[in-house]
């Protein structure tokens, strides 16, 4: 056990001190070297001890690389050849590499050169991309092995080398793919930081969103979207990645109407029939007032969502749908249900409900010997409507406001045997206890 112990250590300590007992004392006596060069900002005689240090232990720090890369940046700004110039770039080039091997990180090392290459060399800019290309297929499923300032300059690479070439339309499709990794992962980072409660990382990561959108704006209009995508999915219809794609982007930019999303929208959830799919369905169905068909795939949509944000987002929608369907009583459970997924939207689903007892008011009338007895009960959800939200307070009192209008008035009352103040029971479809209010 003894000997198992020392070999151990023994190789740690190799590691980080050197492979050999030279190696060692060059190791210690260059990095005590370099950094007091490194310290004193001279960087021209930090260089070679440095050079030493990485070559006898290059797993000592990870300081060896960040510092190195700063001493290489500095001479490469005093070089006075454009020779020396390009031996500072090649080495900070392939500096990244040795931190890849000695510390890991490959997708953040890649996009380093890229960033670095970006200031020290602006006219490579098809190089450039490339790395941060790379550096986002290395960065792991919605980046998350890569550095989220990383993911809005993948984008802006990705502009400025299109712009170099004047791209043609069939071109620019690589800048949406390079759109849809960034905003993605973004996105993805945004949601765990803020599941974390971590303040600071959810308001950084909302600024490089911004800066991807402020980069996308541009292309972001369906005139220049659609032609890019329509060449593609008339050529692969029931390309599954493809679908999805061009539907996110479509969706994204409120593209919604288009009839290439709506192929897209429908190809993709035969494909792949998922909560997402089902969504778009639905989305796309009541942009052409199909209400009892949209309702459906609405509904589709919640059975099928796997977190409480995604099925708030569905059943309201379901909910709403099933209103405009004149599908009350239907529509009242699913605006109910809501609030089980989301309890902030408690107050909105109660304002809708609202809004479909005073639309029946009328019609309900019929079966309650003429009394409006609907508009109390619309009045008391809207006014419950206000005290949870008051985000909404406007249009809750607006809809109270028309509510008293109907209220019957004193000298109805009497014809009606009503007295105010009593107690009331709304038939009809609404089957509610209420309070008569008198006008």
């Amino acid at each position: 056990m003894l000997i198992v112990v020392v070999s151990i250590a023994t190789t740690s300590y190799a590691q980080k001190f050197g492979e050999t007992p030279k190696d060692s004392v060059d190791c210690i006596m260059n990095n005590s070297l370099y950094q007091e060069f490194y310290n004193q900002k001279n960087y021209k005689d930090a260089y070679e001890p440095w050079k030493n240090a990485v070559i006898a232990c290059p797993k000592n720090h990870v300081n060896l690389y960040i510092r190195g890369a700063v001493i290489l940046k500095n001479l490469f700004a005093q070089s006075q050849t454009p020779q020396d110039q390009q031996k500072y770039l090649d080495e900070l080039m392939s500096l990244y590499d040795k931190r890849t091997e000695a510390f890991g990180q490959e997708a953040n090392n890649i996009a380093r050169k890229a960033k670095d290459l970006s200031d020290l060399s602006p006219n490579e800019k098809e190089r450039v991309y490339n790395l941060y290309k790379e550096a986002a297929q290395k960065g792991g499923e919605k980046g998350i092995d890569l550095d989220d300032q990383y993911k809005p300059l993948y984008l802006k690479a990705c502009f400025e080398y299109l712009h170099s070439i004047s791209a043609n339309e069939e071109q620019m499709s690589a800048l949406f793919d390079a759109y849809d990794f960034s905003s993605d992962a973004l996105e993805f980072s945004k949601k765990q930081a803020v599941e974390a409660g971590d303040k600071k990382t959810e308001d950084r990561v909302k600024e490089y969103i911004a800066a991807t959108e402020q980069i996308i704006e541009p292309f972001a209009s369906c005139e220049k979207i659609v032609p890019i995508y329509q060449p593609k999915f008339d050529k692969e219809p029931n390309n599954l990645e493809l679908l999805k794609k061009i539907t996110t982007n479509l969706e994204r930019k409120g593209c919604t109407k288009t009839d290439l999303f709506f192929n897209a929208t429908e190809n993709l959830h035969k494909l792949d029939p998922t909560s997402r799919s089902a969504f778009m369905m639905g989305q796309m169905l009541a942009v052409k007032g199909n209400t009892r068909d949209a309702a459906s795939y609405f509904k589709e949509a919640l059975d099928k969502a796997e977190d409480n944000d995604s099925k708030a987002k569905a059943c309201m929608l379901w909910a709403q749908m099933l209103m405009a369907s004149d599908q009350y009583s239907a529509a009242r459970s699913a605006f109910y249900q809501v609030s089980n997924y989301d309890k902030s939207k408690e107050g909105e689903s109660l304002y809708f409900i609202a809004t479909m007892y005073l639309s029946s008011a009328a019609s309900c009338a019929s079966h309650e010997g003429k009394i409006r007895g609907a508009a109390w009960a619309a009045y008391d959800k809207a006014a419950r409507a206000k005290s949870i939200d008051p985000s909404i307070s406007d249009k809750c009192e607006a809809l109270m406001r028309t509510a008293v209008g109907q209220w019957p008035t004193t000298e109805s009352a009497f014809f009606y045997e009503i007295a105010n103040g009593q107690s009331y029971s709304v038939g009809c479809w609404i089957g509610e206890s209420t309070t008569v209010r008198l006008r």
